[in-house]
């Protein structure tokens, strides 16, 4: 263990046997997989035990201009040697620093520098208030610091590629589960219509004109829930991580809302499973693309629909908020979201319930649309849930030039809202 050196060095140790000492300790720190945060401490230890009996060390990393302390070795008694060291102009410069408390200790800060740049600063305070350092020990412990400076390099490019490789893992993981869902999802819509199209074909001259129109709708409830799918799956994969294209337009807000609902209802058979209810205030209208903001609607109002499970209702609501913006609210009594899942259901393909045997259908694309659309108007969207109460989706959308200012009250509506 690197830390366990300490006190094991002094100044008077030959120079051949701390250099070799100090090039085991880089290799060590190069092709350390401990993270940086340890990688530091092990260089502030080892700083320490080259210095000698009695000594502690110190690394600043640099942030802007400026640098700050990141790690203080645990074992420094005379924390006003390393008062304001960090701040002083030759260190910040990229200069060796030489301090020194008469009757109190000295203190060497050496430049951490990597490819030429400078990005931190090890400091090592003794209680030999000598003028200087032993040449050697100074050396020694300035080849530290420049092999420190290139080990933690090394650390944060391999831990930036490990967690690369780890999200590559997981997206490729939910895209294979998305192409699974997505064929079931196709699937699903397209047995009812070949089935149902089949039978009528057969039944034809049999049947009653009552049972044919009920085939009929059932027919368009599955052509439409297709379309749907159909519409969310090509509007997402043009242009992916591309802005997407506004045609901007003032929009009467009750009427978009409306609109959307009659959409959903038209996707379930017998209608909206759950009454939804537009406490729209009167005369909002938002600065939006009329089918963008159409689509976005439709997605939430889905959601919040499906995720009812039959409960309770679904309310929109909407007025202005003040400081130039509208809030529009969605808010169902359904079965919310697992709180370490919200954070996560803006993310294509990502679904809280993708096993093969989940309740409610859906993509996972649908809030990823939702998301890109919102951002690609200025607008902001929140989620409020609890597991079983209802989620609540927040958009706080920019008002038209000369819209009217006035605000909403706050409403105690509980927190709600399940979007998936």
């Amino acid at each position: 263990m690197i830390g366990g050196m300490k006190g094991a060095a002094n100044p008077h140790v030959p120079v051949e046997s701390a250099v070799h000492r100090v090039s085991a300790v880089a290799r060590a720190l190069t092709s350390t997989t401990g993270g940086v945060p340890e990688l530091q401490r092990e260089v502030v230890c080892t700083a320490a035990s080259i210095a000698g009996e009695g000594a502690a060390a110190a690394i600043a990393l640099r942030e802007g201009e400026r640098l700050s302390v990141r790690v203080v070795d645990p074992h420094l008694a005379m924390p006003d040697m390393f008062e304001g060291w960090e701040t002083a102009p030759d260190v910040i410069a990229g200069k060796r620093l030489r301090r020194v408390l008469p009757g109190r200790g000295s203190l060497l800060v050496l430049p951490m520098s990597n490819l030429g740049e400078l990005v931190g600063a090890l400091a090592v305070a003794s209680p030999s208030d000598a003028a200087s350092v032993d040449p050697e020990v100074e050396g020694v412990l300035a080849t530290l610091a420049s092999n420190a400076a290139i080990a933690m390099e090394n650390a944060r490019l391999y831990e930036l590629e490990k967690e690369s490789v780890r999200r590559l893992r997981e997206l490729d993981t939910m895209k294979t589960d998305f192409l699974a869902t997505v064929q079931h999802e196709l699937r699903t819509p397209l047995t009812a219509i070949l089935g149902l199209s089949d039978l009528i074909e057969m039944c034809w001259a049999v049947w009653e004109d009552s049972p044919k129109l009920d085939a009929l709708r059932d027919i368009q409830v599955a052509a439409r829930n297709l379309d749907g799918i159909v519409e969310t799956i090509i509007d997402f994969s043009i242009g992916d991580g591309e802005p997407l294209a506004l045609a901007l337009a003032h929009v009467p807000l009750e009427d978009a809302a409306r609109a959307a609902i009659a959409v959903v209802g038209e996707r379930h058979k017998g209608g909206l499973p759950v009454p939804v209810e537009v406490e729209v205030a009167p005369g909002v209208m938002l600065r939006a693309d009329p089918d963008r903001l159409g689509q976005l609607l439709r997605a939430l109002f889905d959601n919040a629909v499906k995720f009812s499970d039959g409960h309770g209702r679904v309310v929109v609501r909407a007025a202005p908020s003040g400081a130039g913006t509208v809030l529009v609210e969605v808010i169902d009594e359904g079965i919310g979201i697992p709180a370490e899942d919200v954070p996560c259901i803006f993310e294509r393909f990502y679904q809280v319930d993708n096993s093969a045997t989940r309740r409610f259908g859906g993509t996972g694309m649908g809030l990823a649309l939702v998301k890109r659309v919102v951002e690609a108007h200025g607008a902001t969207i929140d989620v409020e849930t609890r597991v079983g109460s209802g989620t609540r989706v927040s958009l706080r959308w920019p008002e038209p030039p000369g819209a009217g200012v006035d605000v909403l009250d706050d409403d105690p509506v509980p927190s709600s809202l399940p979007v998936q």
